[in-house]
């Protein structure tokens, strides 16, 4: 009995001793903390989320190639998507809004507080907006609406600007309309309505970073001592009117003897371009507006489009159609 005894305890002791040593090992491997720093995905959203860029993230380095395939200029904030080591934290978060730029840099701190710095490196392939068309010739009268010119590579954004350059470099930024379908469309005048001195321009694109690109001929002629009227709206609010009251459009290069035939307001119902005629009465006399009436019989409730709301049929040597640029809220007939 007394040897069944002793060999029964030499395992049970042999087993407290190996529960010992695996509990410290356990315990010993729950509190290490984890030393790893690696950034193991770094994309980045673009076209409104469209489309996604993957950086290659080599050592210390993550390599940024902007394709040439997208938007001019880069934007100017992009909000990686970054992912990391295990209980590693990044700075800046991933998610982000940062400027994309070379030297841009980013640290990812371990779990143990090992701090590792890494760097973006950009290589830029988006192209500057070119021209597709300089031997066409443009000549126009200072106010007169929707010329275009055809374009390669246009910010998606709209931020191109468009400049009229003389021989002696002078620049003239014309206001623009719309940018649509590769086509740079603008008044032949500046912002303020300023008009532009005749001669024969180069056009010029300018992005929002200030780098310009230069037609290679002059193919923009304006002509002298001529000025069509148009109306131009800055009002700040919702302008209602109503059935039958008279108003005043203010209007650019107004003369005592415009001859407006025609003033119509433009707007979409259930999907498709609509107008209504508006009821000339005349010119201010200060020459900065137009009056018209609302007729009487006015469907209630339209709202002029922003873009083109107001067009007006003008008498020069010939007829021409006038239309307003882009602004920020309609006129809408109420009750």
């Amino acid at each position: 009995m007394k040897k069944t005894t002793t060999l029964y305890r030499i395992p049970t002791l042999l087993l407290a001793v190996g529960i010992t040593l695996f509990s410290a090992c356990k315990k010993e491997y729950e509190t290490a903390l984890t030393p790893y720093t690696e950034i193991t995905s770094f994309k980045i959203p673009y076209n409104a989320g469209k489309d996604t860029i993957v950086a290659a993230v080599d050592g210390e380095n993550i390599y940024v190639s902007w394709p040439g395939s997208t938007e001019w200029p880069i934007p100017e904030t992009v909000a990686p998507i970054i992912n990391i080591s295990k209980n590693a934290s990044i700075s800046p978060a991933s998610g982000t809004a940062i400027a994309l730029k070379d030297g841009q840099q980013y640290q990812v701190k371990a779990q143990d507080g090992t701090i590792k710095t890494y760097t973006i490196k950009l290589s830029n392939g988006a192209l500057l907006p070119s021209f597709r068309d300089e031997e066409t010739q443009i000549t126009a009268i200072v106010g007169q609406s929707n010329f275009s010119i055809p374009m390669n590579n246009l910010a998606l954004d709209g931020s191109d600007s468009l400049y009229l350059v003389n021989d002696q470099n002078k620049a003239y930024k014309l206001m623009l309309n719309k940018v649509e379908n590769g086509l740079i469309i603008f008044y032949l005048d500046q912002q303020d309505g300023s008009g532009i001195p005749s001669g024969d321009y180069y056009a010029q694109v300018m992005n929002k970073f200030g780098i310009p690109v230069k037609s290679s001929k002059k193919f923009v002629s304006v002509a002298a001592d001529q000025a069509l009227p148009y109306v131009y709206f800055n009002h700040a609010k919702e302008w209602q009117v109503k059935r039958g009251e008279i108003i005043n459009l203010p209007a650019r290069h107004l003369n005592k003897t415009s001859d407006i035939r025609v003033v119509n307001l433009n707007y979409t119902e259930d999907g498709f371009p609509n107008s209504l005629s508006l009821n000339f009465v005349g010119i201010s006399d200060d020459l900065k507006s137009i009056k018209v009436q609302i007729p009487e019989d006015a469907p209630i409730g339209i709202s002029s489009d922003l873009n083109n709301g107001i067009s007006i049929r003008i008498r020069l040597d010939r007829f021409i159609t006038q239309v307003t640029p882009y602004y920020n809220y309609p006129i809408k007939i109420v009750e």
